[in-house]
């Protein structure tokens, strides 16, 4: 864990994983209520964009967009998917 920290007296926390020789890092946030979120709550990264979302589709994932070229970084490849409760979710190549 790279940080657990109080924010204020609201029983909120700043909560932060780092993973060993990762380049990335994960914040938790606590979310108003339990309703799925209209914005994507978790970008992931894979290599193989369009076998995992494949695979996903496979197994009943409900896909919102299939893998295309991201607008706004012609060569990297994106998709997005719902998870179990219904959170927006994407994925993209490196």
């Amino acid at each position: 864990m790279t940080a657990d920290e109080k924010m204020g007296d609201s029983g909120w926390r700043w909560i932060e994983l780092k993973f060993p020789d990762a380049v990335t890092n994960l914040h938790f946030v606590r979310r108003a209520d339990d309703t799925p979120g209209a914005e994507p709550v978790l970008v992931l990264v894979d290599d193989d964009v369009e076998a995992t979302i494949a695979a996903l589709k496979a197994d009943g994932v409900e896909i919102i967009t299939e893998p295309k070229e991201a607008p706004w970084q012609p060569g990297r490849t994106v998709a997005e998917f719902r998870d179990s409760e219904g959170n927006r979710m994407v994925i993209g190549s490196q």
